[in-house]
């Protein structure tokens, strides 16, 4: 591994403050189970500071990047999932070929074994050193079901899928959550990790990408067995969605997801969602990231906001955790905003 990168790992695991005799793990903890913990915890980019090691940034700067996913802007590749993908420079590529888009292929699609016992134990030692540092130890979702379906199936495809394609769609959801639950195993089995983590936009600016009905009839019992398959071995399930999701979340907390993290918790309003959800789901949000890369955002309404999200979610003897985005440059957020962003919770703590 590159010297920088294994500094950066270092430096993710080193330990921080925490009361005496307590750990990360156990702050976290007990901000998840509303067991009044000490201080917020909190997941800082800049400076890199955090109660939590997400393993997925061990994957990716101990990965090596194979000669068929190029780098260059614009670049054509295809991913494992035969899916073509043009380079962005971003955290994320563009899919622009769909290999599914005919559901009716999905019983002989080759998915890939990504719950490939190699893939796991390539990243025990981060694990074992995250745990030693006494961090709070988050695996991820390498497949991300509804992403992984619009990029396999195509956004518009997939929005009509109930009505055209519905039995080709439950299979292709069955698949995927077969896969899924092994992969929880997995995580499971190397015996440190907390808590199961995946990134799934459900939200659009004004509400969900879909029905909520639909929602239910097509994905909720897919979700729901993957919490049960995360609490039958110990971790919490943890949920990352964007958009404005409010009438979802109702069926998150009957799923048993234990965490919503959200980096738009703007477009529902702090004081609507505490009110509405407090004590009943932990929220670990992002201050706004539309909000807060506004030109004329000021540290000192950045400072206000952090209270603010302190007041209105830390009624609850826990239930709040702080987080800055963790791709600052993905979305133009300045080194200073995220400093001035850690340095206002810091204030709340």
């Amino acid at each position: 591994m590159h010297p920088r990168l294994a500094q950066i790992l270092s430096d993710y695991t080193r330990p921080v403050p925490t009361p005496a005799g307590m750990t990360s793990r156990e702050l976290v903890r007990r901000a998840i189970r509303f067991e009044d913990p000490p201080r917020i915890p909190y997941s800082f980019v800049v400076p890199l500071e955090s109660d939590f090691f997400e393993v997925i940034l061990a994957d990716r700067l101990s990965a090596e990047r194979g000669p068929d996913r190029p780098t260059e802007l614009g670049a054509i590749y295809y991913d494992e999932w035969g899916v073509g993908q043009e380079v962005t420079g971003r955290g994320w590529d563009h899919a622009f070929e769909h290999p599914l888009a005919d559901l009716s292929q999905v019983d002989d699609f080759p998915f890939p074994d990504l719950a490939a016992v190699d893939r796991f134990e390539r990243l025990r030692p981060f694990i074992e050193e995250a745990a030693r540092a006494g961090k709070y130890v988050v695996g991820f979702d390498p497949i991300m079901a509804f992403e992984r379906m619009r990029s396999l199936v195509g956004f518009e495809e997939l929005m009509v899928a109930p009505y055209i394609q519905p039995d080709g769609l439950r299979r292709l959801i069955a698949r995927l959550t077969d896969l899924t639950v092994a992969i929880v195993n997995r995580w499971a089995d190397l015996g440190q990790v907390d808590a199961f983590m995946t990134w799934e936009d459900w939200g659009l600016q004004t509400g969900l990408q879909m029905k909520i009905d639909t929602f239910r009839e097509f994905y909720r019992p897919h979700y729901a067995r993957i919490a049960d398959a995360a609490h039958a071995r110990g971790l919490h399930f943890i949920w990352h969605n964007c958009g404005q999701i409010l009438d979802m979340i109702p069926d998150m907390i009957d799923m048993g997801v234990d965490v919503v993290q959200l980096d738009q918790p703007r477009l529902m309003g702090h004081d609507r969602l505490a009110q509405a959800f407090g004590g009943r789901i932990c929220f670990w949000n992002t201050v706004d990231i539309q909000w807060s890369v506004e030109p004329g955002v000021t540290e000192g309404e950045l400072r206000a906001e952090a209270k603010r999200m302190r007041q209105a979610y830390g009624r609850f003897h826990g239930g709040f955790m702080a987080r800055q985005y963790p791709q600052p440059q993905d979305i133009e957020l300045a080194p200073e905003r995220c400093l001035a962003i850690a340095q206002a919770f810091r204030a709340e703590n």
